[in-house]
């Protein structure tokens, strides 16, 4: 019973420890200027409505948000929606969005904003010369910001060599990230790459440029947000074994409230090295199973109906 006395000694903290597993205490790689853009020109019209066009592509994460009929109003009347507009000393134009009046202007028209709190992709690029990795990571970075896709670019040396599936996603959790895209060179073309998306909700293969990778990968995740957004809600039952210490209390909790099909976590009982959670969560039981299972947190197939069982790893 000495796991149990050590839990009990320390429980007055665990309200603590989950305040700071909750997402709002966590260091979230935000999409910078979800609301806003920096346009070329100084005519306000104009700045607005392209402002507008760029805000709504990373807002919904469709890439077609510009010619969307049903969008179209908002471009017009841009204007109607800015809530500060300003010209600056380089020859541009910096257009902020009311927030809240774009949000009902969008679900009016029966679209949905893409979430802030998105996947961070984690990026693995194949050896290249200098310049050519610099050209690569540049493009990305560009496109990722179109998109308003939340990426992070590793080098090949990280990981000692090229990854893919399971080895990508750990290596991607690992660096903070929910999903890993890998590429490398394609055999005979060395101006096209092979992209390939793992991630809980979903996975992808693609060939060609950067841009072409930012847009299908983003394109996959937006639809994969859509589905669970529609998902029915169930509660569920979650019990973690090897959890002998609050620094694995706090990593079990924050890494299931991290995960986006989880509405909400709370303690449901401790028992030694033990913890039963209450978990509300989006989609069905095995598809939570299959996101929720990670290098730390090992499924043991041990579980009831409405029960989901794992075993809590720790670092070595």
């Amino acid at each position: 019973m000495h796991h149990a006395r050590v839990f009990f000694r320390f429980w007055p903290l665990l309200g603590l420890v989950l305040a700071l597993a909750s997402p709002s205490a966590q260091a979230v790689q935000a999409v910078p200027s979800l609301y806003g853009a920096v346009v070329g020109g100084t005519d306000a019209q104009s700045a607005a409505q392209d402002a507008m066009r760029e805000v709504l592509v990373r807002l919904t994460g469709i890439r077609d948000a510009v010619t969307d009929p049903a969008l179209a109003g908002l471009i017009t009347d841009a204007r109607h929606y800015v809530q500060s507009q300003r010209s600056t000393t380089a020859g541009t134009t910096q257009v902020l969005f009311d927030a809240g009046a774009l949000r009902d202007a969008l679900a009016a028209a029966g679209r949905s904003v893409w979430g802030p709190d998105r996947p961070v992709v984690w990026v693995q690029l194949p050896p290249q010369e200098r310049a050519e990795a610099a050209a690569l990571r540049a493009h990305l970075n560009a496109a990722a910001q179109r998109r308003g896709l939340p990426i992070l670019i590793a080098g090949t040396d990280a990981v000692g060599g090229a990854i893919g599936g399971d080895a990508a996603l750990t290596a991607a959790r690992r660096a903070g990230a929910s999903a890993a895209l890998t590429a490398q060179s394609a055999p005979g073309d060395p101006q096209s790459l092979q992209w390939t998306l793992t991630a809980p909700s979903g996975d992808g293969h693609w060939s060609g440029g950067p841009e072409l990778a930012i847009d299908a990968v983003t394109d996959t995740l937006v639809q994969s947000a859509h589905e669970l957004t529609s998902a029915p809600v169930t509660d569920l039952l979650c019990h973690v074994t090897g959890v002998s210490d609050l620094a694995s209390f706090a990593a079990v909790v924050s890494g299931l409230r991290a995960a986006p099909e989880i509405d909400s976590v709370s303690v449901r009982s401790i028992d030694a090295d033990s913890l039963t959670l209450q978990l509300r969560a989006r989609g069905g039981e095995a598809e939570l199973a299959h996101a929720l299972a990670s290098e730390r947190l090992r499924a043991t197939g041990a579980g009831s109906a409405g029960v989901l069982e794992y075993r809590y790893q720790g670092a070595p």
